[in-house]
């Protein structure tokens, strides 16, 4: 009788105690099935040669992939280059013009900023698709008003997303009209939380506009800029549906990225294997070139270390 007391007694402190255990259990489930699952198996995948419509399944390759992919793919390294050229044109844009819009807006009146707020949100609430599917009919050789605009001034039309030339340059202007609005309001939320103290110091002193902004917004905007700037570092590397809709990498590999040369391979080509591999070499260039992004930011000063 005294040991079933005791076990009910236990059982009965391990309900009040770790009863939480029980709601979180459901959330872990579905994180495991559709996060840490597919990415443990990909992990394992990517050192098998494995292509779904080829007879006799998948072989063990070792690090063969990745050997292939750092040493001797020419295609990885053009699109290894297409992506570091995208990037930084997209990336640098994006943030002059961001950083102009968030200093015009810090100086309107708060009566109609919310207006410009909802204004500015409106890009990035639609979805890249509908974004590729807008500009894909703005280029339009035939009908699209770019065109129509450059024949006021006697131009001829201009196939912006067929030519080596303008698919890249076309597919940013894209990038940059969806995702500037996103680095404003982050810079703007930056700026409106800057203390006001040092201003009025700058301005008893005598300082200008320009030595303002180089000696005090600046540096004190460097945490904004910083996540600003690893975001879209991160999701710029992840573009993929505007490249789809607008040049599917063409024309030839001007515009395959490395995240669309990824999913031609993997899904196109169905080497599911070497498509793997290809994924985890891709996440690999992402963290390094954002801890060397941080690493200089640091060393210059612009973002302080917080320890």
């Amino acid at each position: 009788m005294e040991l079933g007391r005791k076990v009910g007694h236990f059982f009965c402190l391990l309900k009040r105690k770790y009863v939480w255990l029980f709601f979180l259990a459901p959330a872990v489930a579905v994180l495991i099935s559709i996060v840490v699952f597919p990415l443990a198996y990909s992990v394992i995948l990517s050192f098998y040669d494995w292509n779904i419509i080829r007879a006799g399944g998948w072989s063990w390759a070792g690090i063969n992939n990745y050997r292939t992919i750092l040493f001797q793919d020419s295609y990885f390294r053009s699109s290894f280059k297409v992506t570091l050229f995208y990037l930084a044109g997209t990336v640098s844009v994006q943030f002059g013009l961001g950083l102009v819009v968030a200093l015009i807006l810090d100086q309107i009146t708060r009566k109609i900023i919310g207006f410009l707020r909802t204004v500015l949100v409106l890009p990035i609430t639609m979805t890249p698709v509908v974004v590729g599917i807008i500009w894909r009919l703005m280029y339009n050789p035939d009908s699209g008003m770019l065109n129509y605009f450059l024949s006021w001034f006697g131009f001829s039309p201009v196939n912006w997303t067929g030519m080596p030339g303008t698919a890249l340059p076309s597919v940013m202007m894209a990038d940059i009209w969806e995702w500037t609005p996103f680095v404003a309001l982050i810079l703007l939320a930056g700026l409106q939380s800057l203390p006001r103290e040092p201003y009025e110091a700058a301005l008893v002193d005598g300082a200008s506009s320009w030595q303002t902004f180089c000696y005090i917004t600046f540096p004190l905007l460097s945490p904004a800029m910083l996540v600003a700037l690893l975001i879209r570092v991160m999701d710029s590397f992840k573009t993929f549906d505007l490249i789809f809709v607008l040049t599917q990498g063409g024309p030839g590999m001007s515009t395959e990225i490395l995240n669309y040369y990824t999913y031609r391979y993997g899904f196109k080509f169905f080497h599911l294997g070497y498509a793997s591999a290809l994924s985890w070499v891709l996440l690999v260039v992402v963290t390094i070139i954002c801890m060397i992004l941080i690493r200089i930011l640091q060393s210059r000063g612009i973002y302080a270390k917080r320890t």
